[in-house]
């Protein structure tokens, strides 16, 4: 067939989708049958060699025509969003277990041992040196604390120090779990156990109490839960390694990593937003009263966000 007998047997077509497109969403009903036949005139143009005006012609149609089918649509949540508002939420809850096992290691450790120092103060020093003691106590004693840290300059160098020490310590965590989750596990522990002895160790001392507990009752709640999301994930793929079931180890790390993947974002956003809290609010000049009240706001957001979000109709469960 020529190209003017091709263009006369499809320009009609043509012309129809054309029209349609203008139309936006009016009556285009038809447009998914036209789409598919669309591609076969473009096919044929390219096949047997006709103009490249025509060529060109046709690739631009089909590529309108794609848009307008395949497009992203208003109502349609970005990908991030997705991630975030139903798929973060629901893998965690369908992780309840690891959740579980990494709550036990990073709680128990910290009761255990926070027990221990209250007990006796001396129990301090079988878990921390003198000096890391002494340092934690200067930290947050009144005559040395500073409030907002003298200005903006100096809240932006802590924020960037607060960022690289709580993304360090979640990627550690989560990396650690490639080795079996162990090393997950450990991190968590670890941490765990270091915030056990502080927590008791400047409790035990009516003068850095307050101070102590007004700073981390806010960022606490993102940090410490972005750390537990790191180790849940990580031992998920450390699982996924040692007991792959029916998938090779290869297949089944992807697919643990596919699962994980909200995790990790969503551990990495909260790492984050800690370091801000902690940066910008943390070591202001309100009153402890007032932290106390936000940091109850925040903690009830994290715990209503994981238990009740991506529970909406006409969301489907995640795998």
């Amino acid at each position: 067939m020529k190209q003017a007998q091709f263009e006369a047997a499809y320009g009609p077509l043509w012309s129809e989708i054309d029209s349609l497109l203008s139309r936006r969403a009016d009556g285009r009903e038809a447009l998914p049958e036209q789409y598919r036949r669309l591609c076969q005139c473009l096919a044929l143009a390219s096949q047997r060699g006709y103009s490249p005006q025509l060529v060109s012609y046709l690739h631009g149609l089909v590529a309108r025509c794609h848009h307008a089918l395949y497009g992203v649509a208003a109502e349609r949540p970005t990908v991030l969003l997705q991630w975030l508002r139903a798929d973060l939420p629901r893998r965690v809850r369908a992780e309840w277990k690891l959740l579980l096992l990494v709550l036990l290691c990073l709680l128990g450790p910290a009761i255990a041992i926070g027990v221990l120092v209250w007990h006796d103060a001396h129990n301090a020093f079988l878990f921390a040196s003198p000096e890391e003691l002494t340092h934690m106590h200067q930290m947050y004693a009144p005559s040395s604390i500073k409030s907002g840290r003298g200005g903006s300059e100096g809240d932006l160098q802590m924020f960037g120090h607060y960022i690289w020490n709580n993304v360090s310590i979640g990627f550690r965590t989560f990396a650690g779990g490639i080795f079996g989750g162990v090393p997950a596990l450990l991190s968590v522990l670890f941490n765990g156990m270091k915030m056990g002895v502080v927590a008791a160790w400047l409790s035990l001392d009516p003068a850095t109490r307050g101070n102590f507990w007004s700073f981390v009752v806010t960022h606490s709640s993102f940090e410490l839960t972005g750390l537990v999301l790191s180790g849940v994930a990580g031992v998920r793929l450390g699982m996924a390694l040692v007991k792959p079931g029916r998938l090779s180890r290869r297949r089944a790390l992807q697919e643990a990593s596919i699962q994980m993947y909200p995790v990790v974002a969503g551990a990495a956003l909260l790492t984050v937003l800690a370091a801000f809290f902690e940066a910008f609010w943390s070591a202001s000049a309100f009153a402890p009263a007032v932290k106390y009240s936000v940091g109850a706001v925040c903690w009830a957001m994290v715990f209503l966000f994981f238990g009740f979000a991506g529970r909406e109709k006409g969301l489907h469960a995640t795998r």
